[in-house]
């Protein structure tokens, strides 16, 4: 990864906005994506400096992490009273206007900051190192594809082993331990498994309720692997599913191939959400789909650009974004079809490979 470049790029939109500084702090895992993004840094405390004289400051826990992790900057550590440290070291560095992170810097944070560095402006910036992060390198494709590739795998081992009268939650554990002896460094979040009526609630969490005979079990799952995550919902039936179940099955199905369909670079998240969105409303179930289509993702599982009704994004080349319509029965059943995608130039590149055309019957 070229962190240099990532930081030279900072380094350009924050003089275009007049700023003497940018800083991104990462306070046990505060702004853990950013600060990785820039310098490769993957320990939980640290904090970056992008001006003339850039710097990197951690602890003691981290310094030598750090010596091993950061390449091209001059390291600094900090005693514990890092705040008062930073204020006194934004001043010694004569700057004036600072711009900090708005989405995952704490307001206490900054009006601390802001106390202890009189004359330094912080300045809110939302979305300015996100924003940079919406496009993606080839490498960082490859390492989200390989994240995919695993948690395919992953699906197809705990599926072969699905039976009733396990519990949720022991399936879920099973398959997160699976996911790390295959060299997962985590799950990339909670992983859902939702049995039965569990299924029609979109962020379930895992029970001790036991699969039944003829339930359907929505898998929503994915890890991390050097970073960065992926995204993957599929639905199996265990035991002959009614005809309902398989009528709304190839309904989401077929939502998924048109929002996939319509994947391309320069087309308005929000379209790419309706196109998907139509073929649930045509026919009748547009109120039992309440969620956005999909959402970036990268070395966070949510993140820019966003694929929804009220998105303002536009999708461009080297965007990974999930495509995920779904439609949700209270107290029956639920099926949502995500895949993973990166958009190209004409289209997408599909990165999930677990079957989807017929609903999987065990």
């Amino acid at each position: 990864m070229d962190y240099e470049a990532r930081r030279e790029g900072l380094w350009r939109r924050a003089r275009e906005r007049e700023l003497d500084a940018f800083v991104v702090i990462n306070v046990e895992r505060s702004d853990g994506a950013n600060l990785r993004y820039l310098t490769g840094f993957t320990g939980s405390s640290g904090i970056l400096i992008v001006s003339p004289r850039p710097l990197f400051i951690t602890d003691s826990r981290y310094t030598e992490q750090a010596d091993k992790e950061v390449v091209g900057l001059p390291i600094e550590e900090t005693p514990p009273r890092w705040m008062s440290w930073l204020a006194e070291k934004l001043r010694s560095l004569g700057v004036k206007r600072v711009g900090i992170g708005a989405h995952r810097t704490s307001l206490h944070v900054f009006q601390e900051l802001t106390q202890l560095a009189p004359g330094v402006e912080f300045v809110p910036q939302p979305g300015l190192v996100e924003d940079l992060r919406r496009v993606k390198a080839e490498e960082e494709i490859e390492r989200i594809a390989a994240a995919a590739r695993l948690t395919d795998e992953g699906l197809r081992w705990i599926v072969g082993r699905l039976a009733p009268g396990q519990r949720e939650r022991d399936v879920a554990l099973d398959l997160e331990i699976w996911f790390r002896r295959q060299g997962a460094e985590d799950a990339a979040f909670d992983l859902i498994v939702a049995s039965g009526p569990g299924s029609a609630m979109p962020h379930y969490r895992p029970r001790e309720r036991k699969i039944e005979r003829g339930d359907l079990v929505l898998f929503d799952i994915g890890v991390q692997m050097d970073g960065y995550c992926s995204d993957l919902t599929r639905v199996v039936a265990v035991g002959t599913p009614p005809a309902e179940v398989r009528e709304v099955y190839h309904l989401v199905l077929d939502a998924n191939k048109a929002g996939l369909a319509a994947v391309r670079a320069g087309k308005p998240g929000r379209d790419v959400d309706a196109a998907a969105r139509a073929v649930i409303a045509n026919a009748g179930y547009g109120d039992r789909f309440g969620h956005g289509l999909g959402h970036g993702v990268g070395l966070e599982v949510h993140e820019a650009p966003g694929v929804g009704p009220v998105s303002e994004d536009a999708l461009a080349v080297g965007n990974v974004v999930t495509i995920e319509p779904g439609v949700y029965l209270p107290g029956k059943f639920g099926v949502r079809i995500e895949d993973l995608v990166a958009v190209t130039a004409d289209g997408c590149r599909i990165l999930s490979s677990f079957p989807k055309d017929e609903l999987v019957v065990l």
